[in-house]
């Protein structure tokens, strides 16, 4: 399906009026079930849809589905249905946290968020913070959606073995970031040695899809929220913002 969608818009120019055409960003509701039972409802940009469920799935705890033949449906109203035969069971009403672009709500606190995540038992990979902001700049050359429409987040991931890969877009953060796991899973990369790359900021819900996945390193080009940092410190994990030329603000376990 599209990413995009041209339409008439209004531009100023000069201080004048102008009609003229842009393309926007394709949002639209994005059904996953399971034996036709409802996993999830999401409102995103119905581009890799498998990955996306594959992905989903890993990230938020429901099981490893990148075996299941996954059928798209696109239905009269706009919404896309994405199915798959085998059943998995998603969790219950008073378990499910609503969350923002910074964080998590719903919630009484860190321990309660937390409480179902593993921590980071693995060794942290080496780094360069020189071959990480390349691997951004390279990002970046892979961002059609963005360049179209300018309203596209991305994630990918990246190890020193492979480099850049497994790169998404979505017009949701959290969306982009189940794609790019999803790539993965599908093509058998261990998460566990892979870094994960945003366009954006880093909340509570990006560190705790990492942590689902067994990656636990994240670095992003804006800023992360409270919970994002108190999270990673309490699982081992790492979290590296403000990704610049030559610097980044680092929290967790800094190795």
């Amino acid at each position: 399906m599209a990413r995009s969608r041209r339409v008439g818009i209004h531009r100023l120019i000069d201080g004048k009026l102008r009609i003229q055409e842009d393309a926007l960003a394709v949002e639209c509701l994005i059904q996953l079930t399971s034996q036709s039972k409802p996993i999830s409802k999401l409102l995103g940009t119905p581009t890799n849809l498998r990955e996306l469920f594959v992905g989903h799935a890993y990230a938020e705890g429901y099981g490893d589905i990148r075996m299941s033949e996954v059928t798209i449906q696109t239905h009269s109203s706009g919404s896309v249905h994405a199915h798959i035969v085998e059943e998995i069971s998603p969790r219950p009403s008073n378990e499910r946290i609503i969350t923002s672009s910074c964080g998590a709500c719903d919630a009484d606190g860190l321990e309660e968020l937390i409480a179902s995540l593993e921590p980071f038992a693995d060794v942290h990979p080496q780094y360069s913070h020189d071959l990480i902001f390349s691997a951004f700049t390279d990002m970046k050359t892979h961002q059609d959606g963005f360049r179209e429409t300018g309203g596209m987040h991305a994630a990918a991931l990246w190890s020193e073995d492979t480099g850049l890969h497994c790169v998404a877009e979505d017009i949701g953060r959290h969306n982009a970031v189940d794609k790019s796991i999803g790539s993965a899973l599908i093509q058998n990369i261990n998460l566990q040695q892979q870094f994960l790359l945003l366009s954006g900021r880093c909340g509570w819900d990006l560190v705790a899809k990492a942590s689902r996945s067994g990656i636990g390193t994240v670095f992003c080009i804006g800023a992360c929220s409270t919970l994002a940092a108190d999270t990673a410190r309490h699982l081992g994990m790492r979290i590296f913002s403000f990704m610049k030329t030559d610097s980044s603000v680092g929290i967790g376990v800094l190795q």
